[in-house]
């Protein structure tokens, strides 16, 4: 216990910088009961995520370490002293196929519980595949418990284990975006958008497809449909060059991480099309905001929330013929959003209650 008294959990979770896993981590932070409980936290650097943290809890410290895939064994050290040093009663490592090199650490340390939290599924088109194909068989060997964003992360995680994982959705502050056809109105007068949008969230990077999207904008060739990209990442001096060679550039907008909501409540229709997926935190924000949903067929059936998702296969024509739909947003998606387990107010209690029963020694 940390002096005040309440229960130390450490939180592995590497980059900040972007993506869903911090986003979410956050989301449960901000709204489940912490009267008993202190997070800490493993990034790989300095990031806004730090800020965002010491406004919810002032008590909560973040170590930055080296990262566990470009230079593992002084990883596994930082991982190992911080554990030994603080004494944890959990660590909850969000690395996904990492948790191979993230938890036997805390396991050396002899924290008691450790948990491999599944947020993502790869295939044969992920980056580094053969690499994470051989990790796989050790991403949960020193961890105690197993949890997943989706069935589908466990099972592709987990494999035969994956009937042991506890389920946590990737739930959102659904009231942030949850749109009526006012605002929708005046989201786009705000953002300057005229004609139909296209909205992309989300890092950009090659899990995510980008080049494969804008191929297929180009060949929609919609006069009317404008493409925004919002994000950044590895690939975005990549992507800009691409758009110049299709002729698109005028008609693809690149906006750098910010707040998404008024995007989303702005935007048309939201597209995904991913290699690989777990349960992609944008898509369920892009559905409470009502937008239909264009989704490649490698995102799990399980991100289908509100019913007016579409799962293409990966296909230029396909998805260009896809774009030059006739798109109807919902104006109804709370209760669905609600109903489907995805709304933060309703289900911030279930991950203090998931701690509370593994403390208690109590298993799925």
């Amino acid at each position: 216990m940390a002096e005040n008294g309440k229960i130390k959990i450490l939180q592995i979770i590497g980059n900040t910088q972007l993506g869903g896993v911090a986003a979410c981590l956050i989301n449960y932070m901000r709204h489940c009961n912490l009267e008993n409980y202190r997070f800490d936290f493993i990034t790989y650097g300095p990031s806004p995520f730090d800020e965002k943290v010491k406004d919810i809890s002032g008590d909560s410290v973040i170590y930055h370490i080296p990262r566990f895939d470009r230079h593992p064994l002084k990883a596994m050290k930082a991982v190992k002293e911080i554990c030994k040093k603080e004494d944890y009663a959990i660590v909850h490592s969000h690395m996904s196929i990492l948790s191979a090199i993230a938890l036997p650490p805390a396991a050396s340390a002899k924290v008691p519980v450790r948990i491999c939290h599944a947020h993502s599924t790869f295939n044969r088109h992920s980056d580094r595949y053969l690499i994470k194909k051989l990790m796989r068989p050790f991403a949960a060997s020193c961890a105690t418990d197993l949890m997943a964003c989706s069935l589908a992360a466990a099972e592709n995680t987990f494999k035969k284990r994956a009937g042991g994982a506890q389920i946590l959705h990737n739930a959102i502050e659904a009231d942030r975006f949850y749109c009526t056809p006012e605002e929708h109105e005046e989201a786009r007068k705000q953002l300057g958008l005229n004609g139909t949008t296209a909205l992309f969230t989300g890092r950009f990077a090659c899990q995510k497809n980008l080049k494969f999207l804008l191929e297929a904008f180009a060949k929609a060739d919609r006069c009317d449909m404008q493409l925004v990209l919002l994000g950044g990442g590895p690939l975005q001096t990549e992507l800009e060059d691409e758009c110049k060679k299709l002729g698109i550039e005028s008609k693809v907008k690149f906006v750098a991480p910010c707040e998404p909501q008024i995007w989303y409540k702005a935007a048309d229709v939201f597209c995904l099309p991913s290699l690989y997926e777990g349960l992609s935190v944008s898509a369920v924000e892009a559905q409470a905001a009502g937008l239909p949903c264009l989704f490649s067929q490698n995102v799990s059936k399980e991100t289908d929330i509100a019913g007016g998702c579409s799962f293409i296969e990966t296909d230029v024509d396909g998805w260009a013929k896809a774009l030059c739909g006739d798109f109807k947003r919902s104006y109804d998606a709370k209760e669905k959003i609600t109903a489907a387990g995805y709304d933060i107010n309703y289900e911030a209690h279930r991950l203090t209650n998931y701690y509370d029963g593994l403390l208690r020694g109590d298993k799925k």
